[in-house]
């Protein structure tokens, strides 16, 4: 009876979830009505948090805007969906008055987070048990603290603490009740909120979670990790990377993966890539899953002869033209998704940057160097070597933008690194004989509010 309880839940959730995301950007107008269903005891809420579709996704609009891809004329005048033409070209306006499900889905996460966290304050603890009550709490900390980070990284403009106090924040909604007023207060409420979450959630989850979707001990140091280098706290970051590969730091040895292979890594929930820490992904749409866009030809040239990447990451479409196929997803890659989360890989390459800007040149250099031992031919394995501090930083920069590609990681360093000329980038597109430019610092590294939202909260 239980099963059939929990299979009936978990259909009417799915429900739910399909009819909020068809109302997409009016989400915050128009609130989910919990009447519907109502969420109620322990197995309700791991339910509702287990469903990966809703709560395992994280924005992927600024794959479209990172400059890694491009798309020819004809490929540009083919897309029919506005938020891929105007975010390819840095637009202004962004949606002219369609959805947008990179605004949605995360706010359906904190809707889930904040229905746990009220529905655990109705029940009795000690009849649910510590060990789960703490779990359960912690994971629901840990979603609404992962969605509001990452809509912050989209719809937020870049953390600075100098401006912080005064620059627009993003709406945090701490309850589901529906007649909640949404406020957005600022960007440094919206960080200590996401913060104040995440060191709640830590102490209460287990050390480390299978599936790999579920938040641990391990995903919340390492989520504490990428957090603090968008924040530019390098030592923070250090501490959680360097206590993140202290638990787990395998690596993947790409010689023993088949170039050749249109899916060439391990499912993600197999087991078999032991740098996965947790899963989530981009949310897919029409230019990821497209044959249209491929990579630019600058960057594939910045993989080396022996360098497995390259084979890994990109397939060969013939007459220069090469897509990319790399996702950490592997076998369960759904069309059009990519691999968001968190894995040792990125970790080593956080840690070697903290290093390399405190001075440690050849701590970042060793970092560096475990991380690439694994991803060339064994017979072309040529250790790093650089000549001081910066040089290893520019190393580090550089193997970030090789190996992390297409995580959506590349728009959150645009946005921290253009403050520094040393690494400040110009991004240009021609289409259909118009030049498009984004600078540095622009104000459209920061994607506008949804039309809807806007015109419903004022903002």
């Amino acid at each position: 009876m239980l099963r059939t309880m929990k299979k009936t839940i978990l259909l009417l959730l799915s429900v739910l979830a399909v009819a909020l995301i068809s109302c997409q950007d009016k989400f915050l107008e128009a609130k989910p009505d919990k009447a519907l269903l109502v969420p109620a005891t322990p197995d309700d809420f791991q339910a509702l948090m287990d469903d990966a579709f809703t709560m395992n996704t994280m924005p992927g609009l600024s794959i479209i805007s990172d400059g890694d891809y491009s798309i020819s004329d004809a490929g540009w005048k083919a897309f029919s969906v506005p938020y891929v033409t105007n975010s390819y070209i840095w637009a202004e306006q962004i949606y002219e008055g369609q959805g947008v499900t990179d605004w949605s889905m995360p706010y359906q996460q904190v809707f889930n987070a904040n229905i746990v966290l009220e529905g655990l304050g109705k029940l009795d603890r000690g009849a649910v048990g510590d060990q789960r009550y703490n779990e359960l709490k912690g994971s629901a900390l840990f979603y609404r603290a992962l969605a509001f980070f990452n809509i912050a990284q989209t719809f937020a403009a870049p953390y600075d603490k100098s401006t912080l106090a005064a620059t627009p924040g993003i709406p945090v909604r701490l309850s589901s009740d529906i007649n909640s007023p949404s406020s957005g207060g600022t960007l440094q409420e919206t960080y200590q909120q996401i913060e104040h979450d995440l060191l709640a959630a830590m102490p209460l989850l287990p050390d480390r979670a299978r599936p790999a979707n579920r938040p641990s001990k391990q995903a919340a140091r390492a989520f504490f990790a990428r957090m603090y280098l968008a924040m530019e706290e390098y030592d923070k970051a250090e501490r959680y990377a360097d206590s993140c590969l202290k638990v787990q730091n395998s690596l993947l040895d790409y010689n023993n993966l088949d170039t050749n292979s249109t899916r060439p890594f391990p499912a993600v929930f197999s087991g078999d890539n032991p740098e996965v820490i947790y899963y989530l992904v981009l949310r897919g749409n029409s230019f990821t899953v497209s044959s249209l866009a491929t990579v630019e030809p600058l960057l594939y040239d910045l993989y080396q002869a022996g360098d497995l990447r390259k084979k890994l990451f990109f397939r060969d479409r013939g007459s220069g033209i090469y897509t990319f196929k790399g996702s950490y997803n592997g076998a369960n890659t759904i069309a059009g998704t990519l691999f968001g989360g968190f894995a040792t890989d990125e970790l080593y390459l956080i840690r070697a940057e903290c290093y390399a800007r405190r001075g440690e040149k050849e701590l970042a250099e060793k970092d560096l160097n475990t991380l690439l031992s694994m991803r060339f031919k064994s017979e072309n394995f040529a250790p790093v070597h650089t000549a001081d501090a910066g040089s290893a930083l520019e190393r580090v920069m550089l193997e970030r933008r090789k190996e992390l590609i297409e995580r959506g990681l590349r728009w959150y360093d645009l946005r921290r690194l253009n403050k520094d000329p040393r690494f400040a980038v110009t991004l240009r597109r021609v289409v259909d004989g118009t030049t498009y430019t984004l600078p540095p610092n622009s104000a459209r590294y920061t994607f506008p509010f949804p039309d809807d939202e806007i015109k419903a909260g004022g903002f």
